[in-house]
């Protein structure tokens, strides 16, 4: 039977899960290396809720797009050149993937796994989870109408389950969306769609987390995994010995390094992106806005602007490139021709959880009997929180839901990777 649980790892994922077993009636320890709540990947994004561009990473044409960008340090897409090994693994591995039919098989799996996002979003209110959320949809701006065409293909799985992205004119847009520009001219409305400020979600979770009971031990690293046989027995985290009846991996990019430590080699790697708030209130939005060309996030909050984009393989410090942050800023003002940000914008960088095959890895450590991974969720680590919870306490309570929800999970199984190594 179990009774206690210990996360590992703080940010949305973790935090999520240690609030729904809470919930469940689980003594909760929850462990993170970080200082605080407000430090990590969790909060430095863009906050949408977004099954409809809920898609893996490594899709076809990928690979002409990656070598195109290559010499361009301010491109949406950049790959740094490494000759770590395990880089060079990763990398050829991603490439594999990028074909129709793995992209259409992880579309169609992501699509299924959204299929409760918004519901599950909409009861932490009623759970006592306080946070900014804004339900206004969103608009996806573009200035070709190949641009638009090629979203609208992508789009169009998500339409089952109740995501649609309907067409627009420019002039459509800017009735809905003024500071648009006149080189916006098509577009898609996504009615659905939701946000949040990262920040306010991620703060409160943790305060109901706390409300609930459960613990918090932080500014301590995961330095070793002990186990008898199959089964995990404690964790070691700083000077403290951690113990309970299961253990959920969740420490997003470092999820792979814990992994090893518990005996089985996941593929989890760190993908960087790069934000900037702007507070100049020279460009005022109500829906949250992709532009499309550019692959730029922009979310209006409370106080502010909200820029995110670019994603950056091989690189897994926390140094800030200045090119990726002008080039944010400069496609920005091609779509939104009023930004005028009164000073140079602080910059800040995330490091997303990336999987080779663009999957999240939700479900059982293989080898061991008590250990759950909850990572690997790329650019979508808000939008699958609580579905990834949800996942988390189905499998620690076992039979009717869990089968119910096994068909669901099935593809995001950790034992897909090991399996394909074995084989």
């Amino acid at each position: 039977m179990t009774n206690s649980a210990v996360i590992v790892g703080a940010g949305v994922i973790g935090l999520a899960a240690a609030h729904r077993l809470a919930e469940d009636g689980l003594a909760v320890t929850v462990v993170d290396a970080a200082p605080d709540s407000q430090s990590g990947t969790s909060v430095h994004n863009a906050g949408w809720i977004v099954p409809i561009m809920s898609a893996p990473v490594p899709a076809p044409g990928m690979l002409g797009k990656a070598a195109r960008w290559m010499t361009k340090k301010d491109s949406p897409l950049y790959v740094r050149p490494s000759l770590n090994p395990e880089h060079v693994r990763f990398m050829l591995a991603m490439l594999r993937y990028c074909n129709p039919r793995d992209f259409n098989h992880g579309m169609g799996a992501l699509t299924t796994l959204n299929e409760r996002t918004v519901a599950l979003f909409d009861a932490y209110d009623k759970q006592g989870v306080a946070f900014e959320y804004h339900q206004v949809g969103q608009l996806l701006a573009f200035h070709t109408s190949e641009g638009m065409q090629e979203y609208q293909r992508a789009t169009a799985p998500v339409e089952r389950i109740g995501h649609t992205a309907v067409p627009l004119s420019g002039d459509e847009l800017r009735d809905l969306e003024p500071a648009l520009g006149p080189h916006v001219r098509r577009g898609l409305h996504c009615a659905q769609e939701r946000h949040v400020d990262p920040a306010s979600l991620v703060k409160g979770l943790e305060e109901r987390c706390r409300e609930l009971g459960v613990r918090f031990i932080r500014s301590s690293r995961v330095t070793e995994v002990r186990s008898s046989g199959s089964v995990v027995t404690s964790v070691l985290a700083g000077c403290q010995e951690i113990q309970g009846d299961l253990f959920v991996l969740a420490a997003g990019a470092h999820t792979g390094r814990l992994s090893r430590l518990a005996g089985c080699r996941l593929p989890i790697q760190p993908g960087k992106g790069y934000g900037f708030d702007d507070r100049s209130g020279s460009v005022k939005l109500r829906h949250s806005v992709y532009l499309g060309e550019a692959k730029v996030a922009v979310t209006p909050l409370s106080d502010r602007l909200r820029f995110a984009g670019t994603m950056e393989f091989g690189s897994s410090d926390a140094t800030i490139d200045p090119h990726r942050v002008r080039g944010i800023a400069r496609s920005a003002h091609e779509f939104l021709p009023g930004l005028r940000p009164t000073e140079q914008p602080r910059a800040w960088a995330g490091h997303r959880p990336m999987t080779p095959d663009g999957l999240p890895v939700i479900g059982a450590l293989p080898g061991k009997d008590n250990v759950l991974v909850a990572s690997g969720h790329a650019m979508l680590g808000v939008t699958l929180a609580p579905v990834t919870a949800d996942i988390i306490s189905a499998t620690v309570e076992g039979g009717r839901r869990a089968a119910e929800l096994a068909p669901t999970v099935r593809p995001f199984a950790p034992e897909r990777f090991t399996a394909r190594r074995r084989a």
